[in-house]
C-alpha cells in the first residue's frame, strides 16, 4: 500500500504544478481588448479616455471591457467658428446630449462619435465706421 500512497503523492504533486502554472499564466496574460473607434464631426477635438490618455479624433483604439469614461472640450475654437457639444452617438445611436463626458460600458467593438454644432461665428467687423448725422 505504500506504493499506491506514493504514487497518489506523485501525481498530486504534478496536478498542483500544472495547476499552478495555469494560474500563474492566466495572471500574467494581458486581458482582452475591443476596437473603439472614435470620431467627432464637424470638426477633430481631443478626447481624455478615463482621465489618462488624451487622443485625437479620429482614432481607433483598443480598450479592455469594462465601464469607460470619455471627455471632450465643451467648446472647440476654430479660428472663426466656435463649436459647442451636441451629443454623442454610440454604434449610431444618441445616447447623450449637451455634455462633455460618457460614461459607457464597453463589451464589443464600438463606434463613438461627438457631434458639434456652431455656437458663434466669432466674426465681427474689424472697423466699425459710425453713421453720419444728416
Amino acid at each position: 500500500m505504500s506504493l499506491d500512497r506514493k504514487a497518489v503523492a506523485v501525481i498530486g504533486g504534478i496536478a498542483g504544478v500544472v495547476g499552478l502554472g495555469w494560474l500563474v499564466s492566466k495572471a500574467l496574460a494581458k486581458p482582452p481588448t475591443v476596437p473603439v473607434a472614435l470620431t467627432s464631426n464637424p470638426i477633430r477635438t481631443v478626447m481624455l479616455i478615463d482621465d489618462k490618455f488624451e487622443v485625437a479624433t479620429p482614432k481607433t483604439i483598443h480598450l479592455t471591457g469594462g465601464t469607460h469614461k470619455f471627455k471632450a472640450s465643451m467648446k472647440s475654437p476654430d479660428l472663426l467658428l466656435t463649436y459647442q457639444i451636441d451629443k454623442w452617438v454610440v454604434n449610431g445611436k444618441t445616447v447623450a446630449t449637451d455634455t462633455d463626458t460618457l460614461t459607457i460600458e464597453i463589451k464589443k467593438p464600438t463606434t463613438i462619435r461627438l457631434d458639434y454644432m456652431l455656437a458663434d461665428s466669432g466674426v465681427s467687423p474689424i472697423l466699425t465706421i459710425p453713421q453720419q448725422k444728416p
